[in-house]
């Protein structure tokens, strides 16, 4: 973008939607412009508009920040403020844990929660840590040297609120909590990915598939499993 790029960042792989305003949406196809004109501009399509858009970079230039997308065919720059703020999704593929025991069900989840992060931590070492923590409370919070040596930070979300897990999923950061109740069982994780007005995203280690739940039964499985939640 030239000579008026003032920041680039490439991102963890993250979805948006756009916000529901008036006149057509659009978008740059190209990132060499140096000033942005009506001519510069290409419609979204119709037909697309409600769909889930993959950003992998985040930059600022013409005064604006913008996210690169990519939606099938199509890829081009966004600009933020045509984005809503009530939705976001991490780009962070599901697992499905290797046995239906409590510790597979734990070590599935904390791996997706550090491979998001970037660490290579081997599904073996994890284990072991998660094996060892048990030897002390067996509280998410017992696993906070592994989390900080894996991702150089630690954010403690227990008994937090839905603000503080929003704040954390746009950070781009996911969650383990603790619930009970869900898929039957007694106590598992799940990560949470992400957040609209009224649900909210997870990747379910014992389904191995992205699912989706009410705020309402969030908050009830949550609180069953003591409200724990962990992130970076």
């Amino acid at each position: 973008m030239k000579k008026t790029t003032i920041a680039s960042e490439k991102t963890s792989r993250f979805f948006v939607r756009l916000r529901r305003i008036p006149g057509e949406h659009w978008y740059l196809a190209t990132d060499a412009e140096t000033k942005v004109t009506s001519k510069d501009k290409t419609r979204i399509p119709d037909d697309i508009k409600a769909q889930d858009f993959l950003i992998d970079e985040i930059r600022f230039f013409n005064k604006l920040v913008w996210y690169h997308f990519t939606f099938g065919d199509l890829s081009g720059w966004l600009p933020k403020r045509n984005i809503r703020k009530t939705f976001r999704r991490l780009d962070v593929a599901p697992l499905k844990q290797a046995t239906q025991s409590d510790i597979d069900n734990q070590c599935t989840a904390l791996l997706m929660l550090l491979r998001s992060s970037g660490s290579s931590i081997s599904a073996a070492a994890l284990k072991k840590a998660v094996e060892q923590s048990h030897g002390n409370s067996g509280h998410l919070i017992d696993l906070s040297e592994l989390i900080i040596s894996e991702t150089h930070s630690i954010r403690d979300l227990n008994r937090a609120n839905f603000r503080q897990l929003n704040k954390q999923l746009m950070r781009r950061r996911p969650v383990v909590i603790k619930v009970a109740g869900v898929d039957n069982l007694k106590s598992s994780y799940i990560l949470l990915t992400g957040f609209n007005r009224k649900l909210y995203y997870y990747n379910d280690p014992w389904t191995g598939r992205l699912e989706s739940i009410s705020q309402n039964y969030l908050r009830k499985h949550w609180k069953r499993g003591d409200l724990e939640a962990i992130s970076y």
